[in-house]
């Protein structure tokens, strides 16, 4: 079987940034995916690398594109006007149009394929509420991309579900927030996982009620990130996990700190690469190139 090294991007909001410093740290170590797999925010960061390239220019462009969404304000902040329209029954149209332009508008053509992606191949994760199942876009290479992303980042309140075959399709968090087990079903050999999971209650949600939800929602995508590394390791692919938490609990919504979340995010990649080296790191790094180091959060 040929060596597919997999990049596995968890789901997390605005906690993505974390990821994009730490992909900044792995791409500066000289370490390359073949396979980028991610799940909500995970699926914009794999977008971005594939569309912009996997190196420090694609880097600087995802920075570039958090900085943007913040500014866009493209996930409401407003958490009680969101959740009282989902209560109501109407699914955020007018959140899933904007940010859908927003794509558009940075290159993410409706009529792009994945195999029009030259460099790398890309699995973006969604939810079938029906079957129960995730859902796998870019495994049909004339799938488009815009679709596979707008269904793996379709999270109520903010994004309205899609429809496929008939089904309801939402975020990918929702069944596999740490998508290990799409990645094996796409051929990876050995997985890096960027995990952004929190089990910290955000500021300001001290009902009992609230908190015992938070909670619920953690334990069961911890659940599934280690049935689905057990999986991976049963099947002799090797699982390395780098846990991206800052110091502040960060809601998902609020993109205005990225820029302190991508030299976060960097910080704990590098701690982590410098415990990996020797014979792992070499077998991880396969074919890698050394690229020239650059501060995170810096613009060309």
């Amino acid at each position: 079987m040929a060596r597919c090294l997999a990049f596995v991007l968890g789901a997390g909001g605005a906690r993505g940034a974390l990821q994009v410093g730490a992909l900044r740290a792995l791409i500066e170590a000289g370490v390359r995916p073949d396979l980028l797999v991610g799940t909500s925010v995970g699926a914009i960061n794999a977008v971005g690398l594939g569309l912009w390239g996997v190196d420090l220019a694609g880097i600087e462009a995802l920075e570039r594109v958090f900085h943007e969404m913040g500014e866009a304000n493209l996930m409401d902040h407003r958490l009680a006007r969101v959740t009282l329209r989902a209560l109501s029954g109407r699914p955020n149209l007018y959140g899933s149009r904007r940010i859908r332009e927003y794509f558009v508008s940075k290159g993410i053509s409706p009529t792009l394929r994945f195999d029009q992606i030259a460099d790398v191949r890309l699995g973006l994760i969604s939810a079938d509420l029906d079957s129960g199942q995730p859902v796998i876009y870019g495994q049909d290479p004339r799938q488009h991309v815009l679709d596979g992303l707008m269904a793996s980042i379709a999270v109520p309140p903010w994004f309205a579900p899609t429809q496929k075959d008939g089904h309801l399709i939402v975020d990918g968090g929702a069944l596999s927030n740490l998508p290990v087990e799409p990645a094996l079903s796409m051929g990876a050999t050995s997985i890096l996982a960027l995990d952004l999971r929190d089990p910290r209650p955000l500021p300001g949600t001290e009902h009992a009620l609230i908190r015992l939800v938070g909670k619920l929602s953690f334990a069961l995508s911890r659940r599934h990130a280690s049935l689905e590394t057990a999986l991976a390791e049963a099947k002799g692919v090797p699982v390395r996990t780098i846990e991206l938490r800052s110091p502040h609990v960060m809601p998902i919504w609020d993109f205005s700190k990225s820029r302190e979340l991508f030299e976060i995010g960097h910080r704990i990649a590098m701690r982590k690469i410098s415990k990996w080296r020797g014979r792992p790191w070499a077998e991880l790094a396969h074919g890698a190139r050394p690229t020239n180091h650059r501060s995170p959060g810096t613009s060309r």
